[in-house]
């Protein structure tokens, strides 16, 4: 046992690696899978910027453009920004809570190896007969034609990962509700696992949506039903409306659990409870809701009763104000802090900057009449970037520095985390902003060509060279992770921090605490500092 507790992972058969139930190993497979295909989606992005650097068709013919975009959009958002934060649940949530594991071991294995199944197929999308170019939203009357490429092997991977979604969800909801210590009550439980779970909640309402809409697509193609074909009398805007019916709220799935992880940093590393801890919970679950009722803001362009679109622009300015109650407290919690500007602080704080620019951004795509000029333009892409793609990433990340010393037992190193951060947030930047910049003076997204205009070259060349900063700060990052392997023991606690997790050793014991049952103080809580 005292093996496992110290290397928890290098002495594990390859056996052990297949067939555990362990929910800490199972988080590893979680996140070494995403961290493969979230690199393998950044090279086909910085493939997407080598021929956008400068105008003409130079190395990417267009099918090939057309696959490349799908599969950037389509694993950084499923394989990434999502799948990513079940390596999180899987790790902190049993612990975090008090107990010795999820509460059905065996789902959660099987969860997994869904997981893994769909991204062997994704795999095989790499071949050129078997090239998925249908954008990442799939859109009907082009997914029907051949030249989308084999609908059936996308409809498949989407099934797949819906099962490991609903699976996990069920398993998550019910080790929460059934599986606390003693004295935790739900509003004692971490922000991050309010942030976790309302994202499962998300994902067990909006997934059927999307996984019918695939499946009538797959009917329509090769069945030949008319759900979605004109020609049939089916209507395309409908496929639209049950993919954005999930597909808005996933992108609450993707940032509900970064906002989760800044304020258990922020409380941390600046010794203070969180400001407003009360509200937090409630912004959180509001934003979770309210997610539900702004999907159509993404169809502005594509014909609604004039009432819908009223409302859902009402509801989509709505949802800045939880959000703008959770930065508030972030701020609030800072105030009067002994702040620690470590690696993971800064992650923090650059992802908070991030998402509030992005949520700036969106403000004016909320309403109509500016939404319509810039719609399927590059602002979209870079509002698109700053507001999910950026601010989760950084949040991600900074979850991973944060615990690093739990999961591995050691201590990364501080000077590459830091360098890796600023690299990171300059190259996001100049890469984004210039994106904004070219999509509001009219260039459009999704085009592998686009005319000489000096404005639009520039700027895409400045969008480049900030893909590069950012590729070599995902570069140094993930040298300062494999670097801390062989760092400095950490200790149990070395942030000081009171949450639970905190309190067993690092890494965890295969049965995460030395004795049970678990209880806390009545005057416990995850912030309490004196």
């Amino acid at each position: 046992m005292q093996e496992t507790v110290a290397n928890p992972w290098f002495r594990a058969s390859f056996r052990e690696w297949i067939f555990t139930t362990d929910h800490k190993k199972i988080a590893i497979l979680y996140g070494m899978t995403s961290l493969l295909f979230f690199s393998v989606a950044g090279l086909m992005g910085m493939a997407i910027r080598l021929e956008l650097n400068q105008p003409g068709v130079q190395y990417l013919d267009p099918d090939l453009y057309n696959y490349l975009l799908t599969g950037h959009g389509a694993v950084m958002l499923l394989w990434w920004a999502i799948a990513f934060w079940g390596a999180f649940s899987n790790f902190l949530i049993p612990i975090m809570i008090g107990a010795r594991d999820v509460a059905f071991p065996r789902l959660n294995q099987l969860s997994y190896w869904f997981f893994f199944s769909a991204s062997i197929l994704v795999l095989i999308t790499l071949i050129p007969s078997q090239q998925i170019k249908m954008m990442w939203t799939g859109y009907p009357p082009f997914v029907l034609h051949d030249t989308a490429g084999p609908t059936g092997l996308y409809v498949l991977i989407v099934i797949l990962i819906a099962g490991s979604t609903l699976g996990t969800g069920v398993n998550f909801i019910t080790t929460v509700l059934r599986f606390r210590a003693k004295g935790i009550t739900l509003g004692k439980t971490n922000l991050i696992i309010h942030g976790l779970i309302s994202s499962i909640v998300v994902q067990l309402v909006g997934v059927p949506a999307f996984v019918g809409a695939v499946v009538m697509l797959f009917l329509d193609k090769y069945i030949g039903t008319g759900f979605f074909d004109a020609n049939t009398g089916g209507d395309p805007v409908l496929y639209q409306h049950l993919f954005w019916f999930y597909s808005h709220p996933a992108v609450y799935v993707m940032i509900l659990p970064a906002f989760g992880v800044f304020s258990e940093v922020l409380s941390t590393m600046s010794k203070r409870p969180i400001f407003g801890r009360t509200s937090m919970i409630y912004a959180i679950w509001a934003i979770a809701l309210l997610g539900f009722l702004v999907w159509a803001h993404h169809m502005f362009t594509s014909g609604m009763p004039q009432w819908l679109r009223i409302f859902m622009s009402f509801t989509t300015v709505l949802i800045a104000v939880p959000t703008g109650i959770k930065v508030f407290n972030w701020v609030g919690t800072l105030y009067g802090g002994a702040i620690r500007l470590n690696t993971a602080m800064l992650f923090t704080l650059g992802g908070i900057f991030m998402f509030l620019i992005g949520g700036l951004t969106g403000i004016p795509l909320a309403l109509p009449a500016f939404d319509i000029n810039v719609h399927d333009s590059a602002f979209i892409v870079g509002h698109f970037h700053y507001v999910l793609g950026m601010a989760m990433t950084l949040g991600a990340f900074s979850g991973v520095y944060f615990w690093y010393p739990k999961i591995t037992g050691r201590m990364y190193p501080e000077r590459w985390g830091k360098i890796s951060f600023w690299l990171i947030l300059v190259g996001a930047n100049l890469l984004y902003f210039a994106m904004m910049m070219v999509g509001i003076e009219g260039m459009p997204r999704r085009y592998v060509d686009y005319p000489e205009i000096d404005y639009w070259v520039t700027l895409n060349q400045i969008s480049s060279v900030g893909a590069v900063f950012l590729a070599v700060g995902v570069g140094v990052t993930f040298y300062a992770w494999f670097k801390g392997l062989s760092g400095p023991e950490a200790g149990r606690n070395p942030w000081g921090s009171p949450s639970l997790e905190w309190t067993v050793s690092s890494p965890p014991p295969p049965q995460n605490f030395d004795s049970f049952p678990v209880e806390v103080a009545d005057d416990w809580s995850p912030y309490k500092y004196h």
